[in-house]
């Protein structure tokens, strides 16, 4: 089940079967004290209650993903002569986009040096989500297309595609400072995932990038 939903949210119904009829096949549900389970698994007996008659469990409490992932708890089915049978339950929460990327610094400052060559990196954005699950990955990509430069979606490197080809006659006179901007995006890989934007500024004065031939 998600995450966030109110307390009494129907979880699931149970039903056993008892090929007894009349009053000996009405059956009636309880949830049982239960040995210890596996680690990852939260107690779910105080989290989660059955209805008696028809096997409806509901939820008691409003879950947290970041919290707790996983439940277990124990169900038995009675009838009326005291024949009983039992089944495990494991409730899984899922969770939500909750919460923004949030970038290290809302502009970054690189530099292209002179003479790297294409594939060369310049500089690395980072953000961090506190989403956990897929919610929490963080992928990176150009607001828009740069002739220039592109980044590595998982790791935020900005890397050259091309090779910064020097200004003519930049030895013959001082070079003027130039610079390029680019809007960095993170997000989720997830549709519709909550996203953030950082602006980084390069240095290019030692490039011919954004000049027109000579």
């Amino acid at each position: 089940m998600r995450e966030n939903l109110p307390p009494g949210t129907l979880v699931t119904t149970l039903r056993a079967v008892d090929a007894d009829t009349g009053v000996f096949g009405e059956l009636r549900y309880t949830v049982l004290e239960q040995p210890v389970g596996e680690p990852s698994m939260a107690e779910g007996r105080d989290a989660f209650a059955i209805n008696s008659s028809s096997g409806e469990l509901r939820s008691r409490l409003t879950f947290d993903y970041e919290r707790a992932k996983a439940f277990q708890l124990l169900v038995r089915a009675t009838d009326a002569g005291n024949a009983s049978a039992t089944v495990t339950v494991r409730v899984l929460v899922t969770g939500e986009d909750e919460y923004d990327p949030i970038f290290l610094s809302p502009s970054f400052n690189f530099e292209v040096p002179e003479g790297a060559r294409k594939g060369q990196s310049i500089g690395r954005v980072l953000a961090t989500d506190e989403d956990e699950g897929a919610d929490g990955i963080v992928l990176y990509s150009l607001a828009k297309p740069s002739p220039y430069f592109a980044i590595n979606q998982t790791t935020g490197t900005i890397y050259l595609r091309v090779d910064s080809q020097p200004q003519a006659g930049a030895g013959r006179a001082k070079r003027e400072p130039r610079e390029m901007s680019l809007e960095v995006q993170a997000r989720s890989p997830l549709p519709a995932s909550r996203s953030a934007s950082a602006q980084v500024t390069i240095d290019v004065t030692h490039t011919s990038f954004g000049l027109a031939p000579d």
